[in-house]
């Protein structure tokens, strides 16, 4: 039995325990307020029965089902509602009838149990309250809503039995008005959020902006959509992401790292789907790693040590690369005792480098990780110099 189950059944005893001490007093008393009372709670143990079972088969996966029934706390959320709704009904017909003719009470035993059943109920209200933030239920918080609601109702049962003792026993229907007020404004904001994730509303604006910061932060793509909803207490994500990568490992580090980091800041994801779309860049920046500050100098077989970057252009047209723009950039951290090749990595993603050539493979090491992080395809020519590599392009 898990801790939403055992409140559930602690809740159902509660408030079996308080029913029937305060029907015995009002019976015994001649107290109309606590007989309502105890009707009023009654209707918490079948909101608790129905918490019960809705966690009990939510968390059930089939193949009819594979998304499992996590809803059943909503619809459960939904029929606690109603049952709100009642009480509130009943509570209003009850002070109603009272209101043509008041009875006082007069044994000061009736206001001890009714505030004995206060202290029970307020604490069982509490402690659903607590659970069910914990592990995110809206079924346990809506019953922790209906308990404190019948807290409320039970402050007014109290100061109506102390009027009535004094002498004034028109207060008992009127406090019993305003509680009926109360307990329909609960029924309502319940049915309304229930409602709402039955009928699959998106999530609220704090969480999917966290989503989208996380899934941003990803170098190399672009956020297309994204899509999240509610289901029980826990949370569905859709996110369809654009990539102009072709490396397809790269790829799938994007999704699986973009997957983590969104679950882990946003625990109550059941189920997280990341779509990735390949998207051809119509221009894509070539870069080489040079000698000089020249178009004919010489392309460097040490990517660290390249004094100068030549960078450029080349658009997509009809199926071929026709050379845009070209520049030469100074280097730096060619001197740098430490860590010049990743510098000069981090230099290339700033101008927002796609594709390296160099003369050899590059040895995987500190600037090898680096290229790779900022998704910098790395690729081998033959060509000696930079002007070798343009006329490629031209």
């Amino acid at each position: 039995m898990n801790k939403l189950e055992k409140a559930a059944v602690i809740s159902a005893l509660g408030n079996a325990f308080v029913s029937v001490i305060k029907f015995a007093a009002g019976t015994a008393f001649g107290s109309v307020a606590l007989i309502a009372d105890a009707i009023h709670s009654f209707t918490d143990i079948i909101g608790s029965i129905a918490v019960f079972f809705g966690v009990r088969f939510a968390d059930v996966k089939s193949e009819k089902f594979p998304y499992g029934l996590y809803k059943i706390e909503n619809l459960v959320s939904l029929f606690i509602a109603l049952i709100i709704f009642w009480s509130g009904i009943e509570i209003a017909l009850e002070s109603i009838a009272k209101l043509s003719a008041p009875t006082q009470v007069t044994n000061f035993e009736a206001i001890l149990v009714a505030i004995v059943a206060l202290a029970i109920v307020y604490a069982l209200a509490k402690y659903k309250e607590k659970v069910g933030k914990t592990e995110h239920s809206p079924s346990m918080i809506s019953e922790a809503k209906h308990s404190m609601l019948d807290a409320y109702g039970s402050v007014g049962v109290v100061a109506a039995i102390g009027l009535s003792l004094a002498g004034f026993p028109i207060f008992d229907p009127l406090i019993g008005l305003v509680i009926a007020v109360l307990v329909f404004k609960a029924g309502l904001e319940i049915f309304i959020d229930s409602t709402k994730v039955l009928l699959d509303i998106s999530l609220d604006y704090k969480t999917m902006k966290k989503i989208e910061k996380i899934a941003s932060a990803q170098s190399g793509i672009k956020i297309k959509e994204i899509l999240a909803r509610n289901s029980g207490r826990y949370i569905f994500v859709d996110l369809k992401l654009e990539t102009g990568l072709k490396d397809l490992k790269r790829v799938d580090q994007i999704h699986k790292q973009c997957e983590t980091n969104i679950m882990k800041a946003v625990p109550r994801i059941d189920k997280i789907m990341v779509d990735i779309h390949y998207k051809k860049k119509p221009v894509l920046v070539y870069a080489a790693a040079l000698e000089k500050r020249s178009e004919k100098s010489p392309i460097v077989r040490e990517f660290g040590t390249a004094k100068f970057f030549g960078i450029f252009k080349a658009e997509n047209r009809a199926g071929k690369s026709e050379l845009v723009e070209n520049k030469i950039i100074e280097n730096p951290y060619w001197k740098s005792e430490e860590r010049k090749g990743i510098l000069a990595a981090q230099l290339l993603a700033k101008n927002k480098v796609d594709v390296l050539f160099s003369r050899e493979e590059m040895r995987k090491g500190g600037a090898f990780y680096a290229l790779q992080e900022s998704f910098v395809e790395m690729r081998k020519t033959e060509k000696k110099t930079f002007n070798e590599l343009l006329e490629e392009f031209k």
